[in-house]
């Protein structure tokens, strides 16, 4: 049984991957399903995928052209020309011109080759063919639906797994849609394929379940804080519900990379680190939305990067500090600030970390370079961020300058795409003190 992540992530897998993937699901045509949920999630998000898919393009685009000009920029800058005139730039400016040429050049051609939202969908058709007699039957009534989201309400607030994690979907988007004549809540999603999988499983009398799925929150994973998050399977609530409710003897869950390994051994076919490798990186670049994974480093730079687009409205011209410098040095007039910016995660190893930038930040204080000193966490969830200041009044020495200042705030995508931080709190570590 497959999870909609599953299936949609093949518009994101290069050709090779996805062919290996669609291989192996028809290897396994006569034991494969999918809850009626997942199929109509998969027809109703696909063109969104695509679309995301597409406008990568314009992402590389934009940050490549910026890279190349603002290079330009900063070299005719230093006036090379006039006032060090054994320094000649232009070699390694029309190098680079090229470059970027060439690349934007293949860039295009590879574009050209997407698939395009309005033309005739291959995969779609691929894609359909496989599950064509195995997807299981859509809701009766609105009655019947009703009646699990009541069952869903209540598992939300005794955090019964799955989907509680999905509580606040219909926050940042539109929250329930109609198919067949059924309305249908988006933040339900997860439990409606849950429920999906147990009855159809009563009813085929099946006795072992493999449920592949991309979604790596704990409502879904059984994880452990062991130097990090480990997972290490199934939630324990779903193994037992799975059995008690519907007969299953063995319930598995696998992430994608877990299952082509698993399948190409039972298929007696060989998957190639590349394919495993590409799996992977699409799962994680996922899993960079959910709680449990912004402790990764791409997570890091993610945070950097929205604080960037933040102060850029904030500020006449940015510079990426290197080494014990701030992150972002910020220029304004004739002043500049500093930035220092952290990703705010309920690891261990968090304090030990903001330790560090309070040291780095209060050395920047004292030595007097900058008009203004701001240490930014940035979290995962505005839930987290409410635990940041005490967090930091805990860590307040008498040795830090009352000046000291700090943002927390979340990433979010502005309305032309682009991530940025939304700002929750801004205060200072006096503030931070006198709460203590």
């Amino acid at each position: 049984m497959f999870d909609t992540n599953v299936l949609l992530n093949l518009y994101r897998y290069q050709l090779p991957t996805r062919n290996e993937l669609l291989g192996i699901l028809d290897g396994l045509s006569d034991r494969i399903w999918i809850p009626h949920h997942v199929a109509l999630e998969f027809q109703r998000n696909r063109l969104t995928v695509i679309a995301d898919q597409n406008r990568r393009f314009a992402d590389v685009r934009k940050a490549v052209e910026k890279a190349r000009s603002g290079l330009i920029t900063d070299l005719e800058a230093l006036q090379l020309r006039t006032r060090h005139s054994s320094i000649n730039p232009q070699p390694i400016i029309d190098t680079i011109t090229k470059v970027v040429s060439d690349f934007l050049a293949e860039l295009d051609q590879l574009r050209a080759s997407q698939q395009v939202l309005s033309a005739h969908d291959p995969l779609k058709n691929r894609i359909e063919d496989l599950f064509i007699t195995k997807v299981g039957a859509a809701p009766h009534s609105q009655n019947d639906i009703d009646d699990l989201y009541k069952q869903a309400e209540i598992r939300f607030k005794r955090k019964t797994p799955p989907g509680y994690a999905d509580g606040s979907k219909d926050k940042d988007a539109v929250s329930e849609y109609v198919a067949g004549g059924v309305v249908y809540q988006r933040r339900y999603g997860d439990f409606l394929v849950w429920m999906q999988i147990l009855a159809y499983a009563k009813e085929a009398s099946h006795r072992s379940v493999v449920f592949v799925t991309d979604d790596a929150k704990e409502d879904w994973w059984l994880k452990v804080d062991e130097d990090g998050s480990k997972t290490i399977g199934p939630r324990p609530e779903l193994i037992e519900e799975a059995a008690l409710s519907a007969g299953i003897q063995s319930f598995l869950m696998y992430s994608p990379e877990s299952f082509l390994k698993y399948a190409g051994k039972f298929l007696e076919t060989q998957v190639s680190d590349d394919v495993l490798q590409e799996v992977r990186d699409v799962s994680t670049h996922r899993s960079m939305q959910s709680d449990d994974a912004f402790e990764r480093i791409p997570f890091s730079a993610r945070a950097e990067s929205a604080v960037c687009e933040w102060l850029i409205r904030l500020y006449s011209q940015l510079e990426i500090g290197s080494g014990s410098a701030p992150e972002i040095i910020a220029f304004r007039d004739d002043s500049r600030d500093a930035f220092y910016v952290m990703a705010a995660g309920s690891s261990p190893f968090m304090a030990k970390r903001l330790r560090g930038k309070l040291l780095k930040a209060t050395v920047a204080i004292h030595e007097k370079r900058f008009a203004n000193v701001t240490i930014v966490l940035v979290a995962s969830t505005p839930r987290r961020t409410r635990d940041l200041p005490r967090v930091i009044a805990g860590l307040a020495t008498d040795d830090i300058p009352n000046s000291l200042r700090f943002v927390t705030g979340v990433i979010v995508r502005n309305r032309s795409g682009v991530e940025e931080l939304e700002v929750f709190s801004e205060f200072s570590i006096a503030e931070c003190r006198s709460e203590r």
